[in-house]
């Protein structure tokens, strides 16, 4: 009875014996999101109503427990009510340099005067990993 060693098995085995396995697995874990590198979003600037007269909104993306913050990451920004309108109207604006995204927000000309608050969502997503955050309800301004 003739004993067959498969090419893969081979490879492996020669693999195995040279210690690198340990090597790729580690390269593999690392590449693959396992929760080794984090990013979070937060709002820094938030505006204590919105009119019509424009404000911003600003939302920082970094790398927790570091100095790190990442630019260019787009971030879509929404609104609960359609009566608050977003410049650019599309909603997504990317970081700068700081990891700031900067987006302008105002009440509508056709907002009603029972419009009370809105909030806002930012999400992003880097690597594989997605963030969402929601402000506060911020009061709404008419007229």
């Amino acid at each position: 009875m003739k004993k067959l060693i498969s090419v893969p098995g081979f490879i492996i085995l020669s693999l195995s014996a040279a210690g690198f396995i340990a090597l790729a697995f580690f390269i593999g874990t690392w590449t693959a999101s396992s929760g080794k590198v984090a990013v979070e979003g937060a709002f820094v600037t938030v505006p204590a109503s919105i009119t019509t007269t424009t404000d911003y909104l600003e939302y920082k993306v970094s790398v927790p427990n570091t100095d790190a913050n990442l630019a260019g990451v787009p971030v879509s920004f929404s609104t609960s009510s359609r009566y608050v309108s977003l410049n650019p109207a599309s909603g997504t604006v990317m970081t700068d340099s700081n990891g700031l995204a900067r987006i302008e927000v105002t009440t509508t000309p056709n907002a009603p005067t029972w419009a009370r608050s809105v909030t806002v969502e930012a999400s992003f997503s880097v690597g594989g990993l997605s963030v969402t955050s929601k402000t506060d309800p911020i009061p709404v301004k008419t007229g």
